[in-house]
């Protein structure tokens, strides 16, 4: 056998090995769930195995009254289909030791999870579509405002818009991370059927200072939805072309392709959890943090 031979021989059986472990750390779907109705946003709780999801039942814009959030166990099967309602297009949901947070068109929901009940609404005036929620560790929630443009903020009872800026072209996942506040927007020039002339990328926002600092890494690689930490990692996914991203050491790569519409993301351990928004069901992955 020739030299030149056993390199190649070496170097296809290196790729194949490559290649081969490349598949094995790919994501695993653990489970599916259908019989959603536009299911946006899906939530993990932190300390129980439990899952929130909402359902806009109905269009992203439409004041129906009909959307809901449903609440699962981890492991997909459903606990109550109809768990909180009286909603119109609820999307993106957060949590903390006593509520569950929800953004519904201009409205803020407050539900006490303990009891299953709604317990406040409060209208963001200025707003058009409230998106997506996350909250810091002093427990200020932040409200991103996907087609009005801008972050809302509530603390002290009070919602008011913090930050609107050229910056934030259609702003929509939300996360904290390393004491920052994580964007992932839309892109620029959003049309009637949701794409853009450019894509959206990540924006990190100083908590005291409001300053916005785009990631140069991380610009123009989707019209991101949901955004979620794992480990090291953010995981971020894209509406409109159905991609799951992972941004990790400043760099964006492709984790998986899920087809359209997967919507606001939550993780939680070794767990993806993705909402396929027009699929009407839930999908949960095994992933690598």
């Amino acid at each position: 056998m020739t030299s030149i031979f056993k390199k190649t021989l070496c170097s296809a059986v290196t790729i194949l090995s490559c290649a081969t472990q490349s598949a094995v750390a790919a994501p695993e779907i653990a489970w599916s769930q259908s019989g959603f109705d536009q299911p946006e946003s899906v939530l993990v709780h932190p300390d129980e195995p439990l899952l929130y999801v909402s359902n806009i039942n109905g269009t992203p814009t439409e004041l129906n009254g009909k959307g809901y959030i449903s609440l699962l166990s981890d492991d997909g099967s459903i606990i109550q289909h109809v768990w909180v309602n009286g909603m119109d297009a609820p999307k993106g949901m957060a949590m903390d030791a006593d509520y569950l947070y929800v953004a519904d068109m201009q409205r803020l929901h407050i539900i006490d999870y303990k009891q299953g009940k709604l317990i406040r609404s409060i209208t963001a005036e200025s707003s058009s579509m409230l998106n997506d929620i996350t909250i810091d560790d002093a427990g200020t929630v932040y409200i991103s405002d996907l087609t009005g443009g801008g972050i809302y903020r509530y603390r002290n009872n009070t919602l008011t818009q913090w930050i609107s800026s050229n910056q934030l072209p259609h702003p929509n996942g939300l996360t904290i991370k390393d004491g920052a506040l994580i964007v992932a927007t839309w892109g620029e020039g959003m049309k009637e059927d949701f794409s853009t002339e450019t894509l959206g990328g990540l924006v990190s926002i100083n908590l005291e200072t409001g300053t916005l600092t785009p990631y140069k890494s991380a610009q123009q690689f989707g019209n991101l939805d949901g955004i979620a930490s794992a480990g090291d990692s953010l995981i971020i996914s894209d509406w409109l072309n159905g991609k799951i991203f992972e941004f990790k050491n400043n760099a964006v790569q492709l984790l998986m392709e899920t087809g359209k519409h997967s919507a606001d993301i939550s993780t939680k351990g070794e767990y993806l959890y993705i909402p396929m928004m027009f699929s009407q069901r839930i999908e949960a992955y095994k992933i690598q943090p």
